[in-house]
């Protein structure tokens, strides 16, 4: 069993954006010391309120240089809103200054306000997603190669660098729907998803579908297959835990809800999703959120709801997302990051 943690870095009250970026660097050092595997860096475009972390392969190198072991994902990277040889070049890159540290995590997005913003027809990110993955691994492990898509053509090129580790860095696949989880185990794929977009009721639905494509695709189950990312909070109490999360799982779905509330509404697309946000905010189903997608409790507690999910998805990561929502004094962070790090990873295999 692996461990990793999530950062989206939105922004803070009081805090420059460069001061922001501090912070998660200095919170990644302290996780290296106390024995995580990997950190995990979102992509997100357009909405401060929800992230700072645009470009999370720029970050990877700058990690890199304070950190010795800790290995450094994107969680994702959005293939369908860049250039799959641009998108090879920077990675690899990442991968050479991190002195083969990087797990490209990659995914399609969902979120409307990147897709207005880029200009890219959200109905194309499958079609774009899965010919720029193909471009990439082309351009990984070909000397020269050329391809004609729908989308990008590439005729004889070289790309460089070439990443450090051979063939290149791991893959792993963000998935949060029914033909997501479907799509992805026709090729076999390692992938992540989390509970805030897809709940453990319809994660049982959709890993039974995973598996089954996967068999069908002639694919065995490995042992890294499987990452799964929760919101995580380990109190000295389970009732003190729950009563800290509230407020930021609440500030999570206003901030949501601000960058969904900021795409124009000739983009259509985003308004039946808008109006459950915002029937959320308005009335936050706090408990459901406690036993569908957070793990909220005490050392004991968070250790049997992540037992139950390694057990029941197979899981070969946990990836925790401390102080969803950003409302936390960092003390305390620091603190849930120990107690799991202490209490909680030993009894789940960590290492």
């Amino acid at each position: 069993m692996r461990f990793g943690l999530f950062f989206q870095a939105p922004e803070a009250d009081g805090q420059t954006h460069g001061e922001r970026y501090a912070e998660m660097f200095d919170l990644i050092a302290l996780a290296e010391e106390l024995g995580f595997d990997v950190a995990w860096l979102a992509e997100l475009h357009f909405g401060g309120a929800f992230s700072l972390l645009a470009n999370p392969l720029m970050l990877v190198p700058v990690i890199a240089q304070r950190t010795r072991r800790i290995r450094i994902g994107t969680g994702v990277t959005l293939l369908p809103l860049q250039h799959p040889l641009s998108c090879a070049e920077q990675a690899a890159t990442a991968d050479v200054l991190s002195g083969g540290r990087l797990e490209f995590g990659v995914g399609r997005g969902s979120i409307p306000s990147q897709f207005h913003g880029f200009r890219v027809s959200a109905a194309d990110n499958r079609g774009r997603f899965d010919e720029a993955l193909e471009i990439i691994r082309l351009a990984w492990t070909k000397e020269r190669f050329s391809y004609r898509g729908t989308f990008h053509d590439v005729e004889d090129i070289a790309v460089v660098p070439r990443p450090r580790q051979r063939p290149h860095p791991p893959i792993r696949v963000a998935v949060h729907s029914a033909e997501s989880f479907a799509h992805i185990g026709d090729t076999g794929l390692p992938i992540y998803s989390g509970t805030t977009t897809t709940p453990l009721p319809q994660l049982r639905e959709y890993m039974a579908l995973y598996r089954r494509h996967l068999a069908a695709a002639g694919h065995p189950w490995q042992p890294d297959q499987m990452a799964l990312m929760l919101p995580v909070h380990v109190g000295a109490t389970g009732t003190g835990a729950r009563d800290a999360m509230r407020a930021g799982v609440h500030k999570y779905y206003r901030n949501l809800q601000t960058i969904f509330s900021q795409v124009p509404e000739s983009y259509g697309e985003h308004l039946p999703r808008l109006k459950t946000i915002n029937e959320t905010v308005a009335n936050l189903p706090y408990e459901k959120f406690c036993r569908e997608q957070g793990v909220f409790g005490d050392a004991a507690e968070v250790i049997d709801r992540l037992q139950a999910a390694r057990d029941d998805f197979g899981l070969s990561q946990i990836i925790c997302w401390f102080d969803q929502g950003n409302v936390l004094p960092r003390a305390e962070v620091e603190r849930t990051m120990r107690r799991f790090a202490e209490q909680v990873m030993p009894k789940l295999g960590a290492g």
